[in-house]
């Protein structure tokens, strides 16, 4: 990545796996759209706790990208440039969405050519920033909610850390679907989930889920471990249990809790979609979907924002702002 272009930009390059100060604040060469390409200037990029795994070297992705790499799949900013074979988008157009994953992503950077096909208008009412927060955890919640879940209206659903980055996109589908939904937080977040429409709200510190629930249909559970195995008895038969950590991808413990209860238990991996995309960024459009962000860094200060993403404290998301 030597800055051989006349006109290098500003990125964030991990050059190591390791802590948040792994992340390099260094000139690079601006990329050049190819024909079926579009170059955005990045106004914003969301930070995901994958992000914050892939840097620390402690994702199965970490392994599969080389070094060194440009993180962030979360964009939303400005077309520059549209390729020839490009008629969905032109210069001017302000776009969002969920780019490369699980590629390399290259949205910590104030540039970046990526397929259209991946991208939304964003909507006129929420910032870039907002737009940042929304592509990669809300396509996760989406595709759990409505794929894998299959919620429909009139079940219950149990969605855990209700006020995360997923989780508070979730609890949103679920009732814009018609179910019930049980939220797991903490007291302090309570109001803030009831804004969204959680029915209950749990407090996960002081208040054991199990005793608080009624038979489930579901649960999205982004914990894993003890959480995912006091959650599976919660479900009815023939409901389903989806596990966000891929860490936790086969847990032979959970699988036979699963088998045992007669529940289905899946993890599934979050794939990009420009189609959901466009749903997603209708929701929003309409005031039906809204996204929280807790905190916006600059690109310079790019560690910190891993800092609040691994402290687990966050409500909502946490966004870089590029310019």
């Amino acid at each position: 990545m030597t800055p051989t272009n006349p006109k290098p930009m500003k990125a964030a390059v991990l050059t190591r796996f390791g802590e948040p100060n792994a992340l390099q604040i260094m000139e690079v060469d601006k990329p050049q759209a190819a024909d079926h390409q579009v170059l955005i200037q990045i106004k914003a990029a969301g930070v995901n706790p994958v992000d914050t795994k892939v840097r620390a070297g402690t994702s199965g992705l970490s392994k599969r990208l080389g070094l060194p790499i440009i993180l962030g799949w979360d964009v939303s900013g400005v077309v520059t440039v549209a390729g020839k074979a490009v008629s969905v988008v032109k210069p001017g157009d302000e776009v969002f969405g969920c780019i490369e994953f699980p590629g390399p992503g290259n949205a910590y950077a104030e540039y970046v050519a990526t397929d259209p096909g991946w991208l939304a208008k964003k909507p006129a009412n929420i910032s870039f920033e907002e737009a940042a927060a929304i592509p990669l955890a809300g396509l996760t919640a989406y595709q759990a909610i409505e794929e894998q879940l299959k919620i429909r209206a009139g079940q219950t659903i149990l969605v855990q850390a209700a006020a995360g980055g997923v989780g508070h996109l979730a609890v949103q589908f679920a009732k814009i679907l018609g179910a019930t939904v049980y939220g797991t937080a903490s007291a302090k977040n309570e109001a803030f989930l009831k804004s969204l429409g959680v029915d209950q709200v749990i407090d996960y510190k002081n208040e054991r889920f199990e005793d608080k629930v009624v038979p489930l249909d579901a649960v999205l559970d982004a914990m894993g471990g003890a959480v995912l195995y006091r959650s599976i008895p919660c479900v009815k038969a023939g409901g389903v249990v989806v596990c966000l950590p891929s860490s936790t991808k086969d847990d032979p413990e959970a699988m036979a809790l699963a088998e045992r209860h007669g529940v289905t238990l899946t993890w599934p991996l979050m794939y990009p979609d420009g189609g959901q995309m466009k749903i997603i960024a209708g929701l929003l459009e309409q005031g039906k979907l809204r996204v929280h962000v807790d905190q916006t860094f600059s690109l310079d200060h790019i560690a910190s924002a891993h800092e609040a993403v691994e402290s687990h404290r966050t409500r909502g998301k946490i966004v870089v702002k590029i310019d």
